[in-house]
């Protein structure tokens, strides 16, 4: 998706800002891509510059009223000194790509931390951990005379002395006898009262108070089985997980309505979007319906853009598909915010709709033809 980006510099020499806007993504997890066009080695990694794609992570991202902030430090500003323009991705994990522009980069002091005229190895890792360069050995001193070891200290024994357990008295053996004897006298006292108060004559013991006898009428009740409760997940995780599947763009856009019926258009909007950006042009007749302001969305959340919603119905119109270039031409038939009246346009795209019998469009060229 296309957004605006500029680049501020920063008081230290090597920190910039890097701000985008128009961008529907959170600063969590965000990576940059940036690209070059002077040489072959076009992408920049954290180490160097590189052939293949890399994507950076920036030293922090903050969101603030709709505009994200890319504070970056001298690993990629020293290395992009001397570069007019760059190509910059941005992707969100779990997702892909979701934006992608030109920037302007503006002439600004190094910080002379990075050393940019160096390049690692073809044959070595961009995120390996080189090794430090061992110590050096020092010489070995002079030769000396050993001196005299000196005699070891005596070890002391560490033996401890055992006091002898005292015989038992005949006082002692007494006194424990008496202690059994009462403790018999208490437990036959406490047998008597339980059978003379807590049993009835005939042998039977008495009811206490309890829960009723189980009858066949009414069969024992097993205890409800408890499962643990499943972890909340965000929306963001679920779509991740179901985008993890590999599912056809058919069965993206069916998950997508569901979502959509069942008042999720978080989830709705992320799995469209992923069917979007890979060309379907169902999906993207979708996405552009959350900024059209000429059919908002009800609690959708999203502000109605009507650059927004004529880029993305452009895409699909030009697939052919019916519903975008209708849309699209009454677009530029009303004229909305971002999108000027256009009536040449307006005729264009509604008379490609209405050849393939659409019967919306062929009543809006009608009422155009009046005017």
């Amino acid at each position: 998706m296309p957004v605006r980006a500029s680049v501020l510099q920063q008081p230290a020499p090597g920190h910039a800002i890097l701000r985008v806007t128009d961008l529907d993504a959170p600063a969590e997890g965000l990576t940059l891509s940036i690209q070059r066009q002077q040489a072959p080695d076009s992408h920049l990694a954290e180490d160097g510059w590189r052939r293949t794609e890399a994507w950076l992570r920036p030293d922090q991202a903050v969101r603030v009223r709709g505009v994200l902030d890319f504070h970056l430090g001298p690993e990629i500003c020293d290395r992009l000194a001397g570069i007019a323009t760059v190509r910059l991705r941005i992707r969100e994990p779990e997702i892909g790509v979701v934006a992608s522009t030109v920037v302007a980069w503006p002439a600004m002091l190094t910080s002379g931390a990075v050393d940019t005229t160096q390049r690692p190895p073809a044959e070595e890792s961009p995120f390996r951990f080189r090794r430090p360069p061992p110590p050096p050995v020092e010489p070995p001193a002079p030769p000396f005379e050993p001196q005299p070891a000196e005699p070891p200290w005596p070890i002391p024994e560490l033996r401890a002395a055992r006091d002898q357990a005292p015989e038992p008295s005949r006082s002692s053996i007494a006194s424990w006898a008496m202690t059994a004897l009462a403790l018999i006298i208490v437990a036959a006292g406490g047998y008597y009262v339980y059978a003379a108060y807590f049993e009835k004559k005939d042998g039977t013991q008495v009811a206490t108070a309890g829960p009723p006898p189980r009858t066949d009428a009414q069969p024992p009740t097993a205890p409800a089985a408890t499962s643990p409760e499943a972890p909340n997940k965000s929306i963001r995780d679920t779509v991740a997980d179901y985008l993890a599947t590999k599912p056809t763009a058919e069965a993206i856009l069916a998950k997508g309505r569901e979502y959509a019926q069942a008042g999720n258009f978080a989830g709705a909007f992320l799995l469209w979007r992923q069917a979007a950006e890979a060309g379907n042009p169902e999906a993207e007749v979708e996405i552009a319906g959350f900024y059209d302001p000429l059919a908002p969305r009800p609690k959708t959340g999203f502000t109605p853009d009507g650059a927004r919603a004529a880029d993305w119905y452009e895409r699909a119109a030009l697939a052919g598909n019916a519903e975008a270039q209708r849309k699209l031409g009454l677009l530029f038939a009303m004229g909305a915010a971002g999108v000027a009246a256009d009536s040449a346009k307006a005729k264009n795209w509604l008379q490609q709709a209405a050849a393939q019998n659409d019967v919306e469009a062929k009543k809006a060229l009608e009422q155009l033809s009046k005017k």
